[in-house]
């Protein structure tokens, strides 16, 4: 087996597939990485049976071969190699794998080749495509709603939601809910749903090139696997099993009090807030709702308290309500448009968050009874 490639190449390219190498492996096996070199191409692989991955980088093949190596090593020493080239060469039926670059050589031992798990293309029987910034898109703005710690599975994994050529990822805590849509292109026209384990998701947003505005990523799916397929990659994950809460029924329709505001400057004034918020027992965050401006303020009895006073537009009742100042940041850090609103319904009921120029973007949080 001999092979030369770029070093940025694969550089670039372990960043991606080390995120599938089992960090406490139930098997040694399971913390390495294999290499498949043929013809002109690289395979690389790695699987910890809960996410998979298959990356393929453009190399000059002199014998073919295939080996496993330490993943974290191989990741460590190919970083540090010297030269713009690396040259590899082993045989196979030797236990030692050699890198040289530069005038740097390293020996690395290697793993059985038939112990390694290969990646296998699971039975899926639904697909459709979506351009990948788009799908990066989704994930950025619901992702960070999902559950840390919660008894109901689903909770802890961002929801897939096929509705005639729509896509909707959601994500809840059971105390607020992201909800992103998108159109999505050929699908079969039955409606379906998964759950995708929240890892999964932001490992994919590493892998899209926020550049690339014309290609797609294929998504294949049945009840325990879903698979994306991009660009030299194919990645495929277990599903998390369980059904998903209505959360339609969760999101206002209407709303008595409506606040339209500058996103940048509330979300500065909620930041200043938070530095008291965040000294109190469930970092609360007090909005006081008057004609034609929000004060935003917090307290705390070991701190003291802070307020920050800003125009809106404000139509309906005045409203006085608090909520966890970390899940409003959240949602302001997600958002991209200029201007935003809030809808509100009273002091104990969820509050919507809105993009003025978006209707594809919700998030609900309910508030703190103080």
């Amino acid at each position: 087996m001999k092979f030369t490639c770029y070093k940025n190449d694969l550089v670039e390219a372990l960043q991606i597939v080390i995120r599938s190498v089992a960090v406490k492996p139930m098997t040694p096996i399971l913390s390495g990485i294999y290499l498949k070199a043929d013809e002109h191409a690289l395979e690389m692989q790695a699987n910890n049976f809960s996410t998979s991955i298959i990356l393929k980088i453009p190399v000059n093949t002199e014998v073919g071969g295939e080996v496993v190596l330490s993943g974290k090593k191989f990741q460590d020493f190919i970083r540090n190699m010297p030269d713009d080239t690396i040259t590899f060469f082993g045989e196979d039926a030797a236990n030692v794998f050699s890198m040289e670059s530069g005038g740097a050589q390293v020996e690395l031992l290697t793993m059985p080749v038939m112990d390694f798990p290969k990646v296998k293309t699971p039975d899926t029987d639904r697909s459709f495509r979506v351009r990948a910034t788009s799908l990066k898109n989704l994930i950025r703005k619901t992702v960070f709603a999902v559950a840390k710690e919660e008894e109901h599975p689903v909770f802890k994994g961002c929801c897939f939601e096929i509705v005639g050529n729509q896509l909707a990822l959601v994500a809840t805590n059971s105390h607020r809910i992201a909800i992103a849509k998108e159109i999505v292109r050929d699908t079969d026209d039955i409606p379906g749903s998964f759950v995708v384990p929240p890892e999964t998701l932001r490992g994919l947003m590493q892998y899209f090139d926020p550049n690339d505005v014309e290609n797609f990523v294929e998504i294949n799916y049945s009840y325990r696997y879903v698979t994306f397929r991009f660009s030299n990659i194919y990645m495929t994950s277990r599903l998390i099993e369980g059904d998903f809460p209505p959360y339609d029924q969760i999101v206002p329709s209407d709303a008595m009090t409506r606040v339209e505001l500058n996103k940048a400057e509330f979300r500065a004034a909620v930041d200043f807030v938070s530095l008291i918020a965040h000294e109190n027992e469930y970092n609360t965050v007090n909005f006081d709702i008057q004609p034609g401006r929000i004060n935003i303020s917090a307290d705390s009895p070991t701190v003291g308290e802070a307020s920050k006073k800003m125009e809106a537009d404000v139509m309906g009742d005045s409203l006085n309500i608090s909520f966890n100042v970390d899940y409003i940041l959240d949602a302001l850090r997600a958002m991209d448009s200029q201007r935003i609103q809030l809808w509100l319904n009273g002091r104990y009921d969820p509050i919507l968050i809105r993009e003025l120029d978006n209707e594809n973007y919700s998030y609900v949080v309910t508030p703190i009874r103080t």
